[in-house]
Order: C-alpha cells, then structure tokens, then sequence
C-alpha cells in the first residue's frame, strides 16, 4: 500500500498539480497561437512564433515535472497525454491498451 502524505505535504502536492495544470494549458495556448502567427505571417515587436514555441516547450517540461511531483495520477495522465498509474510516490507507470486502473 502506497502512504498517504501529511496534510502540509498534501497541500505542498495540490499545488504542484496545479502549477502543472497552468503550466500544461498555457503552453498549449502558445503553441496555438504560434501556429496561427506562423501561418499568416505574423509576429509581434520582439517575438517570432519560434520564440513562443521555445517558451511552450520549456512550460511543457516544467508541467511534466510538477504533474510527477503532485503524485495525482489524472494530472500525470493529462501531462503526459496516456492513461498513468501511480505505483508509488513520485512514480507512475503507462497503462497500455485495453488495460485499465485497478
């Protein structure tokens, strides 16, 4: 069985998950909208759509280590886009096909 954490370590972990919940929806944002910059050709006065993908991409790592951190399953699966079991603290593992949560 896996321990449950105290509640100073639980709060400290319910805000990794949603730092990594923001952290994961802004650096789609971004990546969105560098896209649409891209595809018309756009930029603003210092950034190029290149410059927001960098910045989506470092948020996007940045999410993945928070979600981990938060030790809450659903943010690791939603980071990490694929069903995710955590198996102990800090470690989760990818459900396969057809396999579900037990």
């Amino acid at each position: 069985m896996i321990p449950e954490p105290g509640p100073g370590e639980a709060a400290e972990k319910k805000a990794h998950g949603e730092l990594a919940q923001h952290a994961f929806e802004t650096a789609g944002k971004l990546r969105l909208l560098a896209e649409h910059m891209r595809a018309m050709g756009w930029r603003t006065d210092e950034y190029a759509a290149e410059d927001l993908e960098r910045v989506a991409d470092s948020l996007g790592g940045m999410s993945i280590r928070a979600a981990m951190s938060s030790d809450n399953a659903d943010i690791v699966s939603m980071v990490m886009g694929k069903p995710m079991k955590r198996i102990a603290p800090n470690f989760h593992v990818g459900l396969g096909d057809g396999q579900a949560e037990a």
